[in-house]
């Protein structure tokens, strides 16, 4: 049976291991948003809402992203890029939600239209405080924004793209092409070797701080076959199985993590430096005192508003 997007949602974020990012409760109404009028009427309905964005940081007041009236738009000079993220269902009637990018206006975040109010703030360091659904929708504001910031002609022909469908694409002027927003692949994986896990920090990690491997899919290449490949390149181990287990929207600035579980044939590390600056295994029971909070110990594992937490917590908690 189909999911709607709201039953989908529900059932994100009460798992026991409930994905950041993810569990939007926003209908895109990717059916309507073609239609001549139809963003119009949205865009003036008396409960419509945006979410400005300033260099990617959502406006946020009181530890919650502002939602704005759209008489508010005035406060912003010019005329600020806006995408459409959805409606509302929560609402009563249903609202229409916009993103508004004010990066072109203003240089610093300090002088830019309501920060007297709150502040722009940088969104993976409140990721841990918004709620999973403003979490959700102001991911992907920062998605869509970001993209729109870096796709303004067309990869075809060189000319102006123009923002189309409510920002879900870009089409071009001269040669007619559309263009979408960018959704990068990457697989993060948890390997395992009976009780222990192996973990690794790159050369710009914080002191301490470890996590699972990852690496992007290339063309033409699968989910597992990345994972295979990444973790050999990476570590020198070579794994026997890979097993699905979830995803994670990641809008820093446009991938979608899954995460997997696999099994090494060995543990003998051949570290790749240039990637991975260490790497070890790490034993069931230690992951479950650092995910209980002890603090003995020189591992730091990542915070539990990442893809990688829960992969390590999933697993940590099999037994």
């Amino acid at each position: 049976m189909l999911q709607t997007n709201a039953m989908l949602a529900c059932d994100l974020n009460t798992a026991p291991y409930a994905i950041a990012f993810a569990g939007n409760p926003l209908n895109r109404h990717s059916e309507d948003r073609p239609t001549p009028g139809w963003l119009e009427t949205q865009l003036s309905a008396q409960n419509a809402v945006f979410l400005p964005f300033f260099n990617g940081d959502p406006l946020i007041i009181e530890g919650a992203p502002a939602y704005l009236q759209m008489g508010a738009r005035t406060a912003f000079p010019g005329n600020p890029p806006m995408v459409f993220l959805g409606i509302d269902p929560r609402q009563h009637p249903p609202s229409a939600v916009f993103a508004l990018d004010a990066s072109a206006e203003e240089q610093d975040a300090r002088a830019a239209p309501f920060a007297d109010l709150g502040r722009y703030e940088n969104l993976r360091e409140v990721a841990g405080v918004l709620s999973p659904p403003d979490l959700a929708i102001a991911g992907q504001a920062r998605w869509l924004l970001s993209w729109h910031r870096g796709n303004g002609f067309c990869a075809r022909c060189g000319n102006p793209t123009a923002m189309a469908d409510g920002g879900a694409k870009r089409r071009c002027g001269a040669c007619g092409t559309d263009h979408f927003p960018r959704t990068e692949p990457v697989a993060i994986v948890l390997v395992t070797h009976g009780e222990d896990c192996l973990l690794g920090r790159g050369p710009n990690f914080p002191p301490g701080f470890m996590s699972a491997l990852a690496g992007f899919a290339e063309a033409g290449e699968t989910l597992e076959e990345c994972a295979i490949r990444e973790i050999h390149e990476e570590a020198g181990v070579r794994i026997k199985s890979v097993r699905y287990q979830f995803s994670q929207p990641w809008p820093f600035p446009a991938s979608l993590m899954m995460g997997c579980f696999a099994i090494a044939e060995d543990k003998t590390l051949t570290l790749d430096r240039t990637e991975i600056e260490d790497a070890r295994w790490v034993s069931r029971e230690t992951l479950k005192q650092l995910l209980n909070g002890d603090q003995h110990t020189d591992i730091r594992i990542p915070p539990d508003f990442t893809i990688a937490h829960h992969l390590i917590k999933r697993w940590a908690e099999e037994a």
